[in-house]
């Protein structure tokens, strides 16, 4: 969550979440939607891939413009996908980078009001020696 806090849009922060929010929120803010984790392997190496989808969601009146969510969206992809690969230094473990896995639109109305989401998934794996 550390690598979201600077996210900015129009000079205002942009406010983050760590899982969906049920107070009442700005018009625009990020959350984490969902984490999901599978191990793979094989005879040699434990393989483990998790991923985590990030919401952006953008409260629009009277109109839909896709641009705010894509350069909010834009925002969280830097950071993220500037993460470093690995910050530990086990030699039974090896980080691979974090890769952008998707990215989808979905969209509804609340009155006069037009939600824009962006979910961007990304994933990273892991390989345990």
């Amino acid at each position: 969550m550390a690598a979201l806090a600077g996210i900015t849009y129009g000079g205002s922060a942009v406010t983050v979440y760590d899982n969906m929010p049920i107070e009442t929120t700005p018009d625009r803010y990020v959350y984490i939607n969902a984490i999901d984790y599978t191990q793979d392997g094989n005879n040699q190496l434990f393989i483990h891939t998790g991923t985590v989808t990030m919401d952006v969601v953008v409260k629009q009146y009277k109109k839909v413009e896709l641009d705010v969510v894509d350069d909010i969206a834009l925002s969280v992809q830097n950071a993220i996908l500037a993460l470093p690969t690995s910050t530990l230094t086990d030699a039974n473990f090896q980080f691979l980078g974090v890769t952008l896995e998707s990215a989808r639109y979905l969209s509804e109305e609340d009155g006069a009001y037009h939600i824009t989401r962006k979910l961007i998934r990304f994933s990273q794996t892991l390989i345990e020696k």
